[in-house]
């Protein structure tokens, strides 16, 4: 019976194990170094409290008791592949392995030289970072609710999809707070910084426009072209010699791929991201897939895809289907990679949204992503469920 071993339990990981789980005659084993499921894209709203931990995170042992099969989950970090013996090394041992699927994601990227960066501001791709930053958020807003008068800045820095939606959320929530906070509400600023030139870079312009023109409505100080040299302990200092005082600070500003623990002898692109074949396999390893943001996937004009949940998801689809023509004896196909929407949240009920060639904003676009959060957030939710139902 092959053995296929996931490693990582990201959106990617955990499609690919559900594809899996309907084959038969395989075993499944699924790893993290965590031992619950981190929904992303649903941070912005933890972080500026509209949303619990039941609403982010999800027991990874619960969900994989949830097949009708076995699903092995273990809480494990990997350290180190030999493609050659097919062996998987974690810090809770060996294991073995026919086919491997590597979706361990990314982590936010703390550029080495930006002083004091890594030390002033917290990231969000981790949980309990994501929950420091929201306990500060809340922490202030406390202090207002007590009479303190002090103005607190709130710096995010990165204007890409993760640092638009967690500006947008924090700021509408200021403007919910008002009725408590009277005029201290005035007293709390949110700026976002970015060094490109735009907010969003890369996407679409009505995106763009649509959320630029929703932050300023929240009284979001929007900074583009700002190259940050330096991060002290209240103020960050630019390329040109100005500079932007914080109370506190969220990066995210970029990622790198949670490739350490694979063989130098990959190839890499500047990010960590590992080099995969058209059909998703490792170049020199044909047992070895790599899916989501720890992979370079490219869409059919050789341009990379986005690190987004949708890719992640539907290359772990692809992947899957390859396995099981390469168990079959049969060859495996490319995957054609491509983005048919993007959903962005921009604070309370009120979204931007490109969806194949129609594009809408508002109400609309909130509710659409809220379904399609909704309906993932059901699955997970009906399996682990699932568990408890048999138990009782």
């Amino acid at each position: 019976m092959k053995h296929i071993v996931v490693a990582g339990a990201g959106y990617g990981g955990l499609r690919a194990v559900e594809k899996l789980a309907k084959i038969s005659d395989i075993e499944i084993t699924l790893l993290d170094e965590n031992q619950y499921h981190y929904m992303q894209t649903e941070v912005y709203g933890y972080i500026a409290g509209t949303k619990d931990i039941d609403e982010i995170a999800i027991d990874l042992e619960s969900w994989c008791n949830g097949f009708e099969r076995e699903v092995k989950f273990m809480k494990a970090k990997v350290t180190n592949i030999d493609h050659h013996q097919r062996y998987v090394y974690t810090d809770h041992g060996r294991i073995d392995y026919d086919i491997l699927v590597v979706a361990t994601g990314a982590r936010t990227h703390f550029p080495s030289s930006i002083e004091g960066l890594r030390g002033h501001s917290f990231g969000i791709k981790k949980l309990e970072r994501a929950f420091d930053f929201r306990l500060r958020f809340e922490h202030h807003i406390e202090q207002k609710l007590e009479g303190d008068d002090s103005e607190i800045n709130i710096l995010v820095a990165g204007a890409g999809l993760s640092g638009v939606e967690v500006a947008a959320e924090m700021a509408y929530m200021l403007k919910r707070y008002r009725p408590s906070l009277g005029k201290k509400a005035d007293r709390i600023k949110i700026t976002l910084i970015d060094a490109c030139d735009t907010i969003l870079p890369g996407l679409d312009p009505f995106l763009i426009e649509s959320a630029k023109k929703r932050l300023e409505r929240l009284d979001v100080t929007i900074q583009t072209g700002a190259f940050i040299e330096k991060v002290e302990d209240n103020r960050v200092i630019f390329q040109d010699g100005s500079f932007c005082a914080y109370t506190f600070m969220v990066f995210t500003g970029g990622i790198v791929a949670n490739s350490e623990f694979v063989p130098k002898n990959f190839e890499r692109n500047r990010l960590g991201q590992l080099k995969v074949e058209s059909d998703l396999h490792l170049k020199g390893a044909e047992n070895i897939y790599a899916l989501g943001d720890v992979a370079e996937i490219t869409d059919t004009n050789g341009n990379p895809l986005p690190p987004t949940a949708q890719v992640a998801e539907r290359s772990a689809e692809h992947i899957v289907e390859n396995i099981l023509l390469q168990l079959g004896g049969s060859a495996t196909r490319p995957f054609h990679g491509k983005i048919d929407g993007l959903f962005i949240a921009l604070g309370g009920r009120y979204g931007a949204a490109e969806l194949f060639f129609f594009h809408f904003k508002g109400l609309s676009a909130y509710y659409a992503k809220r379904l399609i959060t909704y309906i993932y957030t059901l699955g997970l939710n009906l399996r682990v469920n699932a568990v408890y139902k048999i138990r009782q």
